[in-house]
């Protein structure tokens, strides 16, 4: 029996992170240029968040659609309209329509 090489490697959680952290660098900075990449990044955003449970920050996780797996560009992409006190994004591709309720100060839950 042979001895299996111990060399030190990152762990895969941390390997996940980091490559969340930058699929949401590439994210930010192609959505508003070139939508075919930042819906290819929002697709694997999701795979490795549902594979590892690394999900993506708050602001990169509201501007992908749960349901057709894309990216979420106002205006483009998707509407936005806001009430007193709610927020509806609605994905102009599939029509998933996503809330989110407003603080009192005007600040997101």
């Amino acid at each position: 029996m042979t001895r299996r090489s111990r060399r030190i490697r990152p762990s895969k959680n941390e390997q996940a992170k980091q490559s969340v952290d930058f699929l949401e660098k590439i994210f930010e900075t192609s959505l508003p240029e070139d939508s075919h990449t930042s819906d290819i990044v929002a697709r694997h955003i999701l795979a490795i968040g549902k594979k590892h449970g690394k999900r993506p920050s708050r602001e990169v996780k509201k501007m992908i659609c749960r349901t057709c797996k894309k990216s979420l560009l106002p205006g483009q992409t998707s509407r936005i309209r806001v009430t007193s006190k709610v927020i509806f994004r609605t994905c102009l591709r599939c029509g998933r329509v996503n809330r989110e309720i407003l603080g009192t100060y005007g600040d997101c839950k």
